[in-house]
This record gives C-alpha cells, sequence and structure tokens, in this order.
C-alpha cells in the first residue's frame, strides 16, 4: 500500500486532481482508494472510499461549539487523532495499491498546527508516501509570485517531512512564454536573474526574497517541477 498526499492551497486542484488521478491509475490495472481528509469540505468531485466526515464534520462543531469556520476546521483535524485508527482499518480494509488522500483546502490550519502532520504520520506509518504540492498557474505569472509558492511548497515539505513533488496545475492557463520560463526555472541563477529584472517589485522588497531564492536555488533542482494540465 502506498500513500498520495495531495497538499496545496485553497482553490489550487486537489479534490479534482484525486478523481481524476484516480481514474487515471485504474486505467493501469492498480486499484486506488480515494480518501477525503477534509471535514469541511460540502461537495467533492468524486465519491471517497473512506471519508472523515463520517467522523466529524466543522459544520457539526460550529453548531455544537459556536465556532467560526476556521476554529471549527482546526478543532475537527485535531479531533481526527482519535479516529485515526479506525480510519487506518477502513483504508487497510480496501486492501489498494494506492490510497489517495485529499487534505483541507484550508493548508495553513492543516500543516502548520500540529494536528495535521500528527494524524497523517499515524495514518501512514511506515507505508511508502509521496507528497503532492499543487502549484496554482497563477503564481507563475512573476518571479516574486513563484519564490512565494515555491517557499510555500519547501515549508510543507519541512512541516510534513516526506518526499514531495510540486506540481503546476492548471497549466492550460499559462501563456506560452510561460512555459519556457517554467522549464530553465532549474537553471543556476535564472530565477534570481528575473527577480532582479522585476520592475514591479519595489527595491525595498527586492532585498527580502535575496536569502529565499538563493535557498530555493538549491531545493528546486532535487524536485522537478511538473506540469498538470
Amino acid at each position: 500500500m502506498r500513500f498520495i498526499i495531495l497538499v496545496g492551497p485553497a482553490g489550487s486542484g486537489k479534490s479534482t486532481l484525486t478523481g481524476e488521478l484516480a481514474s487515471h491509475m485504474e486505467g493501469f490495472g492498480v486499484s486506488v482508494a480515494k480518501v477525503n481528509f477534509d471535514p469541511a469540505v460540502e461537495v467533492l468531485p468524486y465519491e471517497p472510499e473512506v471519508d472523515v466526515r463520517d467522523y466529524v464534520t466543522a459544520e457539526e462543531l460550529m453548531k455544537k461549539e459556536g465556532l467560526g469556520p476556521n476554529g471549527a476546521l482546526v478543532v475537527a483535524v485535531d479531533s481526527l487523532i482519535n479516529y485515526v485508527s479506525d480510519i487506518r482499518k477502513r483504508i487497510e480494509g480496501l486492501e489498494a495499491d494506492y490510497v489517495i488522500i485529499d487534505t483541507p483546502g484550508q493548508l495553513e490550519l492543516f500543516a502548520y498546527r500540529i494536528g495535521g502532520p500528527l494524524v497523517l504520520d499515524s495514518l501512514v506509518i511506515d507505508n511508502p508516501v509521496a507528497t503532492v504540492f499543487l502549484a496554482d498557474a497563477i503564481f507563475m505569472d512573476n518571479p516574486a509570485s513563484m519564490i512565494s509558492i515555491f517557499t510555500l511548497a519547501s515549508s510543507v515539505a519541512v512541516r510534513l517531512k516526506k518526499p514531495q513533488v510540486n506540481v503546476i496545475s492548471r497549466a492550460d492557463l499559462l501563456a506560452s512564454d510561460v512555459y519556457e520560463i517554467i522549464d530553465r526555472i532549474n537553471e543556476d541563477g535564472f530565477l534570481t536573474g528575473l527577480l532582479d529584472r522585476d520592475a514591479r517589485l519595489p527595491g525595498d522588497l527586492k532585498t527580502l526574497p535575496l536569502p529565499l531564492r538563493r535557498a530555493l536555488q538549491r531545493w528546486i533542482p532535487r524536485r522537478r517541477i511538473h506540469r498538470k494540465r
């Protein structure tokens, strides 16, 4: 059993990719279990084999505890640790070759608190696992946005402590010249040169990404940038 954990900002296409990727993989003859790990989602574009909303929902917590949407999601994710054993048994009972975990859209409330990574670790244990970080194509329109989203991706990798693949989603929205830029991101100094020539970024802010772009230049080449159309 191998785990694929889909993460990324809200609206980056995690749920859509969950369904499409599962269908694509099943076309090659492998079995796939889709797991919805978002206790706040209302509508899904796929039918999950395992759904954490069977155990806890943000809506119920909002009504019961008088919490707002974000507070309810935090409590819901943290409380999943109480059900992780049952969730794991259900997943194991499916005997699937691959398990795709669709994580909450509010990335900061999931990855940057103790609850999210802890629940994932308790679920995956020692099985092979990889994280797929989805970066929306809108972040590819200028160098500063690129550095911002790749910084977020690297931060998530540090938080989840798992092998990670970075994928640009909605690639069909990209202008043709952006593809060339994406293909050259891994070239030494290329991203730095783009940022230096970006007139839209004020001079006092250009110094802020300097350490980030140097660190990212060492981090990005070890993780090929994939484009998801």
